[in-house]
């Protein structure tokens, strides 16, 4: 990563590399991967190519067999005997030989990947090689995260294809070879085409392709002509109808007024210089000039693509408030790893949400029948994990994403020994991280008063109700035969409150015995029943957070104004939790509650839906660090905002958008069943005025460069609250098949000509787009 990257991108660095840390893992070193039975090492050799950003292992016995991990699907990486198989790998060990465990531990390192699913189990030569990966390696996983997941990659299509197309081995490639690797690639051309290509290729005339040859073919076929268009554009200054004409260069001059017009982007001719002379591959940049080829790597650069990195690469808001004030990305359940009745529990769970951006996550905490604190959800048939042990994976994650407070809600359900057991626990793992300084409530401390700080957000000890009403639920899982009958009875913060009798909340209630050492772990945030926003406001000091499920949400916003509650919401952080009706984990629309500023939209993580791609496109914001300020019109109840009245909106914008084309969409091997005919969908999201779709026509058989040229233009009302999501699909006979999608905060989206990387099972295909926005008062 060269210092023009750091520069240029502005990323902040925890992790200190040493000068020739990358160049060491470039060159390589042979490493020891345990085996699958977990008996033995197998040494492989291993090496970074930053080229592609991929790490390539390489078996001892076959040196062209290869191994990939692309790097933008690591997880983590931890140093020493962390995982699983290399503990047990350890204990065994120990009782032979207990000298051999600190060479283990201080050599041994494991690689997480694929969401956390999958790990290698590495031993280095000695323990300085083993920091060099780990550092290295951690490196990258922090810069992709603060990229989203995007890194600068070659071209899909590469020479060394040709030895996979090559099916005879004979070094050429036939017109059935061709046909082959073009449906590999999601490509299918007419009889016409395949043969001109073929022949503008074929130097000698043989009817087939050498490398070489192929080579030409392939440049042919991803030619992209709509950047060759923009190229000849900005070169010339004019769009030129003579398809052969193809101007040299681009000068520093040209360039730097074409990311003033078109990108909207204002840099010094230093700066321009700068910038050519990273990504002109030619001499040409000696003097400054960009050639074709250096211009199409500039714009396929993560820099130009749409997210306004100034916003998402690093933390650019005001964290000099309290948790009032800002959007929190939250976890629901966090320990569950799939629906809310039968699926496991995990304490890795914790770890995924916090890796994914998660700031405040749930622990439901009972009774351990050996003493020990457990986690699960009652009344269901999902496994116990040990309260201790989720703590600790909390503690060893909080702050690898995100330098802000960590919150961790607890729903109690302990008795007074068990609380005491829990204060201990928390006491030894968090301790140097909790905030236990007494709050002032004219001096309440502010998110960047509480960096590195973990915080307990728990209600008062569980009440039980007596004679209390039982509401009966059968549940079946999809995935399982097993049904369960539970009991939905009250609590304060318990997912079934909304179902029961008023004259059950009513009834006098038996509490559990407070113990001040649980009181004295809970200083910043304090959970109090919801009883009105005129109570609130009147009875409740700022550290006070009230819970409300989804149903007793949606009849606080159709029974009182929204400026009542932009007033209530102004001044207490409120979380609102999904219906006890969602037992197969799938989430409530946290832009319903967004929009009156509710702070808490906690959401099932484990569900990929629309609600995780808003909350993923809203917590990219402000450096991905799981705070975002929330926009005045939420903070100031004096300029009377209503998300359904339009009279109060004052921020109108047009939203003009081209889409041009898309690049190297998932092939059929990878997605899709077929070559695909792609469209492309546009769906706004905001204020209720502001939703709105349109899609462009379907491009047949053509998965690899579809050109569609097509302009939308929508209204926002609201900019301040909507998103833009991008969702490209395969026109099919029945069902459409998904493709890709991208959604994005429209207050993060730069305009100009920007390439948009989609989100898929495969990480694969990006749009091209160009975008205007203008101001409407």
């Amino acid at each position: 990563m060269t210092d023009f990257y750091k520069k240029y991108y502005g990323y902040e660095d925890n992790i200190k590399l040493k000068d020739d840390d990358i160049r060491k893992l470039e060159e390589g070193m042979n490493l020891k991967k345990l085996n699958g039975n977990k008996e033995e090492f197998n040494e492989r050799f291993y090496r970074l190519d930053t080229n592609l950003n991929v790490l390539v292992a390489t078996t001892k016995e076959f040196l062209k067999k290869e191994k990939i991990y692309e790097l933008t699907l690591l997880s983590e990486v931890k140093e020493g005997c962390s995982s699983d198989n290399l503990k047990s790998f350890q204990l065994k060990n120990s009782l032979n030989d207990r000298k051999k465990i600190p060479e283990i531990e201080d050599k041994s390192f494991v690689i997480v990947y694929d969401n956390f699913k999958k790990s290698l189990d590495l031993l280095a030569p000695s323990k300085a090689h083993r920091d060099i990966w780990v550092r290295v390696l951690s490196y990258f996983i922090i810069l992709t995260k603060k990229r989203k997941g995007v890194l600068p990659e070659a071209d899909k299509i590469m020479t060394n294809y040709f030895e996979l197309a090559d099916k005879s081995k004979n070094k050429r490639l036939n017109k059935n070879e061709i046909t082959e690797f073009l449906d590999s690639i999601n490509i299918k051309l007419k009889k016409d085409q395949l043969k001109q290509l073929i022949q503008d290729s074929d130097t000698n005339n043989d009817g087939e392709l050498s490398q070489e040859e192929f080579e030409k073919f392939i440049g042919q076929l991803s030619r992209r002509k709509e950047i060759m268009s923009l190229y000849k554009l900005i070169a010339s200054g004019e769009q030129k109808s003579d398809i052969n004409f193809l101007p040299e260069f681009i000068t520093v001059d040209k360039f730097r007024t074409f990311l003033e017009k078109y990108q909207k982007e204002s840099k010094s001719l230093e700066e321009c210089k700068e910038i050519i002379r990273h990504f002109e591959p030619s001499d040409a940049k000696e003097e400054f000039k960009f050639s074709l080829y250096g211009f199409i790597s500039y714009m396929k650069d993560p820099h130009n693509f749409i997210d306004d990195l100034e916003k998402t690469s690093k933390v650019y808001m005001k964290m000099d408030h309290s948790f009032a004030s800002y959007f929190i990305n939250s976890s629901h359940n966090t320990y569950l790893s799939g629906d809310q009745i039968t699926s496991d529990t995990r304490p890795d769970c914790y770890m995924t949400a916090i890796m994914r951006g998660a700031r405040l996550l749930e622990m439901d905490v009972h009774d351990g029948s050996d003493g020990k604190p457990r986690i699960f959800h009652k009344k269901t048939l999902t496994n116990k994990i040990l309260f201790e042990d989720a703590i600790k994976v909390c503690r060893d994650n909080a702050f690898k994403i995100s330098n802000f407070p960590l919150i961790i809600t607890i729903e109690l359900h302990c008795t007074p020994k068990q609380q005491l057991v829990m204060v201990d626990i928390i006491k030894k793992h968090l301790y140097e991280y909790l905030y236990l300084e007494d709050i002032d409530e004219n001096n309440y401390p502010s998110l960047k008063d509480l960096e590195k700080k973990i915080i307990i957000r728990c209600q008062k000890p569980k009440k039980q109700p007596e004679n209390s009403t039982i509401k009966k639920m059968t549940f079946t899982s999809k995935n399982s035969s097993k049904s369960l009958s539970m009991d939905a009875s009250y609590d304060d913060d318990d997912q079934y409150d909304d179902d029961v009798d008023d004259e059950v909340k009513n009834k006098k209630a038996k509490s559990y015995e407070e113990i001040k050492e649980l009181e004295d772990v809970i200083t910043v945030i304090q959970n109090a029943s919801f009883k009105g926003i005129e109570f609130a406001l009147n009875n409740y000091s700022k550290g006070k957070s009230s819970s409300l499920s989804e149903p007793k949400c949606n009849k606080l916003l159709e029974e009182e104004r929204a400026q009542d509650i932009i007033k209530y919401t102004a001044n207490f952080c409120t979380k609102v939790y999904p219906a006890f009706y969602r037992q197969d984990s799938t989430n409530l629309k946290p832009l319903d509650y967004w929009i009156y500023g509710f702070q808490i939209a906690a959401l099932n993580f484990q569900t990929d839906d629309l609600s995780m791609d808003l909350n993923d496109a809203l917590f990219a914001d402000n450096g991905g660090c799981g705070y975002v300020l929330k926009p005045r019109i939420l903070t100031d109840p004096t300029l009377g905002f209503d998300p359904l009245d339009i009279r109060t909106m004052r921020n109108k914008m047009k939203f003009k958008i081209k889409i041009i084309s898309a690049q190297n969409l998932p092939t059929n091997s990878e997605l899709i069943k077929d070559i695909s005919d792609p469209y492309v969908s546009i769906k706004i999201y905001g204020v209720p005025i502001d939703k709105n779709e349109a899609k462009t026509q379907t491009v047949k058989d053509n998965g690899l460069n579809p050109i569609w040229n097509e302009d939308f233009e929508f209204t926002i009302n609201c900019p301040e609250l909507a998103f833009v999501k991008f969702i490209v699909k395969d026109e099919d006979v029945g069902n459409d098949d998904f493709i890709g999608q991208y959604t994005i905060r429209f207050q993060n989206i730069k305009q100009g000509y920007r390439h948009i990387a989609l989100k898929n099972k495969s990480s694969k295909g990006t749009l091209f787009v160009g975008i205007r926005i203008f101001n409407l008062e």
